[in-house]
């Protein structure tokens, strides 16, 4: 008989209700799935020293250590480990709790044949997850400054391939700094500052790979204010038979400053905040939008959700939700004379 793909953990202190979930989820898989139970989290954790759990499934209410610090500890002992919380006490603020405790997935518990089908079903979906490499998107619609920023702020490694029907090229960044730049015959900052110009292309994220060489050393925020000011100047003159001033002319959106940041690690706890006067409330949000793009992933094969902006009146925010970082930043015009 062919081994069982998936190892679940249920943690949960009824007993009746784990043998029973435990038969109909063991032939709602076809042996797929190899069920341990456990009615205590001691007994959950010394499953869990084995290291072949893939998936742990806690419910809240329980004596001694409830549920929601359960999965706290575990999502600090086992990162790589999927969380979901299935309660019957379904209260927004258990959600919230769950969510910023490090759990994947919040689920009502059902004890009904049907409601329990469709509970393994959105347990299946999480167990086959993974997330997808890289990103696409237009540049009409998120600018190339916030996706720089984004990585930057993130201190994230990755390379930038932009085009148009007139340019290909390449922005390198390793840990939030920018190394290098390539576009048409430039490099160095000249490049950069052509790329920044381009009023609409497509551009993709793809893993980090060194470059042939390092052409910038100065901290991102002055690379990228000096091209915005080069380009708002009119300064911006670049030569080239691939090039017409169409595709250089300046940019239609003004200069923006960013007035909020906040980055939390996968499971919501803070690692860089400036500005941000409702930083709890913000790494709330970002788990519920980390949650909620997980489930249009599994359910909508479209491509890998990886950034939510929000238009405001007079502002904007954009949000990033990846397994292992979560950013927010808010951004509003410049105003005239600062510096962007």
């Amino acid at each position: 008989m062919k081994d069982p793909q998936h190892q679940v953990l249920f943690l949960d202190d009824d007993r009746e209700f784990l043998e029973a979930l435990r038969d109909m989820f063991a032939a709602l898989s076809g042996g797929a799935w190899k069920i341990h139970t456990a009615n205590s989290p001691d007994t959950a954790a010394e499953i869990l020293k084995a290291g072949e759990i893939k998936l742990l499934v806690v419910d809240v209410n329980m004596p001694v250590v409830d549920g929601i610090q359960f999965t706290g500890m575990m999502r600090r002992r086992y990162p790589a480990l999927k969380i979901a919380v299935m309660t019957s006490d379904v209260a927004e603020e258990k959600r919230a709790a769950a969510l910023a405790a490090g759990a994947e997935l919040f689920v009502e518990k059902s004890h009904s044949p049907e409601g329990m089908k469709a509970v393994f079903t959105m347990l299946g979906e999480l167990l086959n997850w993974s997330p997808r490499d890289g990103f696409q998107g237009m540049l009409r619609r998120v600018s190339l400054q916030d996706v720089i920023q984004m990585e930057c702020v993130g201190r994230n490694s990755s390379v930038i391939e932009i085009c148009n029907e007139h340019v290909l090229g390449r922005i390198y960044i390793e840990e939030g700094q920018i190394l290098h730049a390539a576009g048409g015959e430039l490099t160095g900052e000249r490049a950069l500052q052509k790329l920044l110009s381009l009023p609409g292309g497509s551009f993709e994220l793809v893993p980090f790979e060194p470059p042939q060489e390092r052409t910038m050393n100065a901290p991102w925020e002055l690379l990228i204010a000096e091209a915005t000011r080069q380009v708002e100047a009119g300064a911006l003159k670049i030569e080239g038979p691939e090039v017409d001033a169409a595709t250089l002319a300046p940019p239609k959106q003004a200069a923006q400053q960013v007035t909020e940041t906040l980055i939390c690690t996968g499971t919501g706890e803070p690692l860089y905040d400036d500005g941000c006067e409702q930083a709890q409330a913000r790494m709330h949000w970002l788990l519920a939008v980390a949650q909620q793009a997980a489930l249009l992933n599994q359910t909508c094969a479209l491509g890998h959700f990886d950034r939510l902006e929000i238009q405001f009146p007079a502002d904007r925010a954009v949000a990033q939700a990846r397994e292992d970082r979560l950013v927010y930043v808010r951004v509003a015009p410049a105003k005239r004379g600062a510096t962007a």
